[in-house]
């Protein structure tokens, strides 16, 4: 290793400490919201994010920007949006008994333009790549933990269109991602007309409906619905997703197809209240800072006769109508959720819990409304309860690998709640035996999942349809 009379380094007789700096350079397509990552590729196949040796009188900031470009052969200057902190770690040297100290100020950058790249190969490097950020994860030498949370600083840092009024709104689009939705589709598109039909008359208003794979009559039923309602000046887009099956996919191709800066996501079993979409914009507008919201889950009543379909139903309601827990649910719910769209953060294909990816990118500014409410069923068999359980435990052990463990801590302790025993004690015996009976077969159908879940690690879910 060559070292440059210029380099903030400073030599002792037992040890040799060195200052550096470097960053990690993003770049999100504004069309599709994809993330790419600039990372420079050695000969053996290692890649790693530019940085180098503080000159002497030189700040850590300037460095950064100075190594990146050089590094790079970049004629733009990447923009500084944060910094992600100081990395430490020792090295020794052939023919140096000496352990080398090094400290790396990293730093979070932004370029605006898909710029071009190019190795330093005096350096060593023979390539420079724009990766997205799935791949690049998978490619980083040393700094996975550190590009998770650059994405997080990243995603915190990102300045998002304000509108201090309902009058500023120009447009809207609402995504409805179905699988075999045929059911009850129509009944959730019927419902978004009329809740859109509450935002003011000049407002551009688009649905764009993602058929995932279908294999039932969803198709037809749309297109009847298109064809028999009154949309008035409503456009309703049909898409398809013909790549990776699930909803995240499906969630990123209609962004890529929405034409407006607020998005609004439905699921294809849901049924909005006619203010629900009025009462979240309105809480973008009265709360600045907020990055996506969610609309509050009320239980419709089960329209089946089978006595034991309503008796699960009641059951498993339980916990929607009681509530004996010390503090209301944090957890975002994306049956129906909404951002800006320079909030939204492309989605990993066949990832499960988008809500809940989401949520963990924003906590704590993400928010129930309480005041828009929407209608669901919850399940009604102890098989459906046992494949959702499934579909959640999954779908967290997924998480592991989008987040470093700091984060995942501070939001399972800020979301998780716990049962109020003295709540459940001071309820009356015809709520308080169901509602242990409910925690009973929650604790039977988690330990059969973990089972489950030990032998069968890539489980593919299938989603529960609502009738």
């Amino acid at each position: 290793m060559k070292f440059s009379k210029e380099d903030q380094i400073e030599f002792t007789v037992e040890k040799v400490t060195h200052e550096s700096s470097g960053g990690f350079v993003f770049y999100e397509s504004p069309d599709n919201h994809v993330l790419y990552v600039a990372l420079l590729q050695k000969a053996d196949g290692k890649f790693f994010i530019p940085k180098g040796h503080l000159l002497i009188n030189e700040t850590p900031e300037n460095t950064a920007i100075r190594e990146i470009k050089e590094e790079l052969l970049l004629e733009d200057n990447p923009k500084i949006v944060a910094k992600l902190g100081v990395d430490n770690y020792t090295f020794t040297l052939l023919n140096d008994k000496r352990i080398h100290y090094k400290d790396v100020h990293l730093y979070v950058c932004v370029l605006e333009q898909k710029s071009i790249i190019k190795p330093l190969k005096s350096e060593g490097f023979i390539g420079a790549k724009w990766l997205k950020f799935d791949d690049a994860l998978k490619k980083i030498t040393f700094d996975k933990n550190n590009l998770l949370k650059a994405r997080q600083y990243f995603y915190f840092s990102k300045q998002v269109q304000l509108f201090d009024k309902l009058e500023d709104l120009r447009s809207i689009s609402v995504g409805v991602p179905t699988y075999n939705g045929s059911k009850i589709i129509y009944q959730t598109l019927q419902s978004i007309i009329k809740s859109l039909n509450f935002l003011p008359k000049d407002v551009l208003k688009e649905i764009i409906v993602c058929y995932d794979h279908c294999t039932d009559s969803t198709d037809k039923t749309v297109k009847d619905f298109i064809s028999t309602e009154n949309l008035k000046n409503i456009e309703v887009k049909l898409i398809y997703n013909e790549g990776v099956k699930g909803k995240s996919t499906a969630l990123n191709k209609i962004v890529s197809n929405s034409r407006s800066n607020i998005l609004c996501f439905v699921d294809d079993d849901a049924i909005l209240e006619d203010n629900c979409i009025l009462n979240l914009i309105n809480a973008f507008i009265s709360q600045k800072d907020l990055r996506c919201n969610y609309a509050k889950w009320e239980r419709k009543p089960l329209n089946k006769t089978n006595i034991w379909r309503k008796f699960w139903h009641w059951i498993f309601g339980i916990k929607f109508d009681i509530q004996p827990y010390d503090k209301p649910s944090e957890i975002m719910r994306a049956t129906c959720m909404m951002l800006r769209k320079e909030s939204f953060v492309y989605m990993p294909d066949g990832l499960i819990n988008d809500d809940q990816f989401l949520q963990y990118i924003y906590w704590p500014k993400t928010q129930e409304v309480q005041n828009a409410i929407l209608h669901f069923n919850s399940v009604s068999s102890v098989s459906d309860y046992y494949k959702r359980f499934i579909r959640i435990m999954s779908g967290c052990k997924q998480l592991d690998k989008e987040f470093t463990k700091d984060r995942l801590d501070k939001c399972n302790k800020d979301l998780f709640r716990k049962l109020d025993y003295k709540k459940i004690l001071s309820l009356p015996l015809s709520q308080q035996l169901p509602f242990l009976f409910y925690r009973f077969v929650r604790l039977f159908v988690n330990l059969m999942v973990k089972i489950r879940l030990s032998f069968n690690k890539n489980y593919e879910w299938f989603r529960i349809k609502q009738d």
